[in-house]
């Protein structure tokens, strides 16, 4: 980790978080004052990391809800036991 002001080597500097005494976890640069709390440092990524995306693709997954009848008689009504059933619902 380098300081962003001086650009010194603070990697050793890190200390973790301590909410007793309300410290927040980070790096301090004692050449410039400086602290960098935890938070604000965007996190390199690790060789074991495995990428999360909650976009996802535009396919459809599910039956959309306007096909879905809460009522008797309704049109879905069916499918909407079908779910139902599906997570132990009578």
């Amino acid at each position: 980790m380098d300081c962003p002001k001086c650009g010194e080597d603070i990697s050793e500097s890190y200390e973790d978080d301590d909410p007793s005494v309300g410290i927040t976890g980070g790096w301090y640069c004692e050449a410039c004052d400086y602290s960098i709390a935890e938070w604000e440092v965007d996190r390199e990524p690790m060789p074991d990391d495995v990428p999360i995306s909650f976009l996802g693709s535009r396919e459809s997954k599910g039956t959309p809800l306007p096909e879905l009848g809460t009522q008797p008689g309704q049109p879905g009504w069916e499918e909407f036991c079908r779910i139902a059933r599906s997570w132990g619902y009578d």
